[in-house]
């Protein structure tokens, strides 16, 4: 008889209770019941964690990464009557400035996709975030032009891949019920931001302020403080964001359903306060069994894992979507920045229509007496009351966009945005009508862009996300380089093509919108 048959032979002894506790920490009991549990799917792990003191704290970190959007973007448009003359700035100059960060930004769109959506969302969102923070401290030390325009390029090209995760984040961290208005309060954020920026410009660009530590060959003028106070902004959100967690529903599309469920228990216990075996979720369903690649592999099951959004019917989504959002940031931002100069265009003509205002006029500057220009607070304030001007907006949306549909709210705005913007030529007759036609179509057009947004968590599965998000981002900065170049060249021609420019494009972004699919209430992939 061969040992074989001898172990054969022998009656299977059943595993000691107390070695299954040490090992699994279940009982064996507990274990037959873990075997019979029903594999529950993403939405109903998510909304069984509940809503607590973990989604207070995600949107706390979440304030500072949208602060941190506007000053990357539009901090620059603060100093130019500040510093054109320490580093001799002409208005070519100030135009490339602006546009430069877009650029970074559209230069990392598809690099950033597919990393975040191979390697994770929270170490793009950690170390995105903090890199683009000490980009802009460097942009903040600059002594001449070209220093400050390559440290913005790199600043966009570094911040476009956290705050494109950054949707994608929220999204995922949120059950269905809750996840539009979620996306539409961080809209709220941006308000915010956008209301704020003007009172720290004012607090520190005003101020004649001048500092030598090495002579006359390193001065610190008042706008370097003002871009270094900016700066800190990215990094205390990349510090933010390394207390939390990896979202569960990546781990569980790369089939690491053990670490999404010890996220989604302790998700449960900040919510609730109750113990982690009270969680009702005990298995996750399967959605991947495959292995993180890494290194090359890592970069080819990326390329592949992004061929699908190229494809149908995914393909037709992302043409539609990108193509509207264009549209919606070619008007938003164009006034937006366009903005500070018609109002001052405006204050020199208090009795005369806008139209007359902006008609060209030659000016001469004369470069061997430069003197910087003096702005005063009313500018500051209405910058301040048009970057303000979309929180009851935003309230209202967050109430109608469940009830009527994002599609629906998305594209009311961008119509009521292009109507608004096309009666400012007849109606702009001072600056406090500016300041209201401007500050209402901003309101609609954000609004319409943050519907937007939502759609596009909606539309894309999770292996393909924040590979769309990135691609819908740079289109949409693509439109504000467009619109902020063809702007000025369209009132070469006149008052009125300029501004029919930009309500014809939000036109047809609006009608656009309604051929976008239904993703009201939708699922996540």
């Amino acid at each position: 008889m061969t040992k074989t048959d001898v172990e054969a032979g022998r009656p299977k002894e059943d595993i000691h209770h107390e070695h299954l506790f040490k090992v699994t920490g279940l009982s064996s009991s507990n274990l037959e019941k873990l075997a019979k549990e029903p594999a529950s799917d993403f939405e109903e792990a998510i909304a069984a964690t509940q809503y607590g003191w973990h989604n207070v704290w995600l949107m706390l970190c979440t304030l500072p990464a949208f602060w941190s959007a506007v000053s990357v973007t539009s901090a620059t448009s603060y100093i130019f009557t500040r510093a054109q003359c320490d580093i001799g700035l002409k208005l070519l100059d100030m135009g490339t400035l602006n546009s430069i960060t877009y650029g970074g930004m559209i230069s990392s769109a598809m690099v950033w996709g597919f990393l975040s959506d191979t390697l994770g969302r929270r170490k793009i969102l950690v170390w995105g975030f903090f890199c683009s923070g000490l980009v802009e401290i460097a942009a903040a030390m600059s002594q001449s032009f070209t220093m400050l325009l390559i440290t913005q390029f790199a600043s966009g090209f570094l911040f476009n891949g956290p705050f494109a995760v950054l949707i994608s984040y929220l999204a995922e961290m949120h059950r269905s019920e809750l996840r539009a208005r979620v996306i539409l309060l961080t809209s709220l954020f941006y308000t915010i931001a956008n209301a704020t920026l003007p009172l720290l410009a004012w607090a520190i660009l005003t101020q004649d302020w001048h500092f030598r530590p090495f002579g006359d060959l390193f001065v610190i003028h008042a706008w370097n403080l003002f871009l270094l106070a900016a700066a800190l902004v990215p990094l205390l959100s990349g510090v933010a964001f390394f207390f939390m967690p990896e979202s569960p529903k990546f781990l569980m599309s790369r089939g690491r359903n053990d670490e999404a469920l010890e996220i989604f228990r302790n998700i449960y216990v900040l919510n609730t306060g109750k113990p982690a075996d009270t969680y009702p979720v005990k298995v996750l369903v399967e959605e991947k069994s495959s292995q993180q690649a890494r290194g090359l592999a890592a970069l080819k099951a990326g390329r592949e894992q992004i061929a699908p959004l190229f494809k149908p019917p995914y393909a037709a989504y992302l043409l539609l979507i990108c193509f509207t959002h264009i549209g919606c940031m070619f008007g938003s931002n164009t006034i937006r920045l366009w903005y500070p100069q018609l109002a001052a265009m405006i204050g020199a003509h208090t009795t005369e229509n806008i139209c007359s205002a902006i008609a060209p006029v030659q000016v001469v500057i004369d470069e061997s007496a430069c003197q910087p220009i003096e702005t005063s607070l009313l500018t500051y304030l209405q910058s301040m009351v048009v970057g303000a001007g979309s929180i009851l907006t935003y309230g209202i949306g967050g109430v109608l966009i469940n009830r009527c549909g994002k599609k629906l709210v998305a594209g009311v705005c961008a119509i009521l945005s292009a109507l608004v913007i096309a009666i400012l030529p007849f109606l702009g007759t001072s600056a406090a009508m500016v300041t209201g036609i401007v500050t209402a179509a901003l309101a609609f057009s954000s609004l319409a862009g943050a519907s937007l947004s939502s759609i596009t968590v909606d539309l894309f599965p999770t292996s393909l996300r924040v590979m769309a998000m990135a691609t819908f981002l740079m289109c949409g900065r693509l439109g504000t380089i467009t619109g902020t170049i063809a702007f000025p060249a369209l009132i070469n021609y006149g008052c009125l093509p300029p501004f029919f420019t930009i309500a014809t494009v939000l036109l047809s972004c609006g009608v656009a919108c309604f051929f976008i699919p239904n993703t009201t209430m939708k699922k996540l992939e």
